[in-house]
């Protein structure tokens, strides 16, 4: 399966697929450029797949934490559905979290968005989408 990632913050991410499950490589984060509200990161797969688990982890310093966010799926990278939105606030510290999913949709992109985190520059070091082989 291919993918590529992208987010509105025009920093560069390394990601590697493995066993039916798309990461961050280890040592790698993404940042925010400095935003700490509306921001995102978005992994876009080749085929459409039903994730039912998604694993995050903030960044590795344990501050600039993200507090209000959500993940969503899309088809077509405009029309987004909410598939996990968590109660506020649930930090994205440095411990890695995990999140079931519950949906029987496909999609091909998964974007989580950040709606408001602790500066300056929030970002993940840890992110991990769970994917059903069916």
């Amino acid at each position: 399966m291919g993918y590529s990632i992208s987010n509105n913050s025009n920093n560069s991410i390394i990601l590697c697929l493995c066993n039916d499950s798309l990461y961050l490589l280890p040592g790698g984060e993404w940042a925010s450029n400095g935003e700490t509200r509306d921001m995102w990161i978005q992994i876009k797969t080749v085929d459409f797949v039903r994730i039912w688990k998604v694993a995050l982890r903030g960044r590795e310093t344990n501050t600039q934490r993200i507090y209000r966010w959500k993940i969503k799926g899309s088809t077509d990278g405009e029309n987004y559905t909410t598939l996990y939105e968590p109660p506020v606030p649930t930090y994205l510290g440095n411990i890695v979290q995990q999140f079931v999913i519950d949906t029987r949709d496909r999609f091909n992109h998964f974007r989580l968005f950040c709606f408001q985190a602790e500066g300056p520059n929030p970002g993940l070091s840890y992110m991990q989408l769970f994917i059903y082989s069916d």
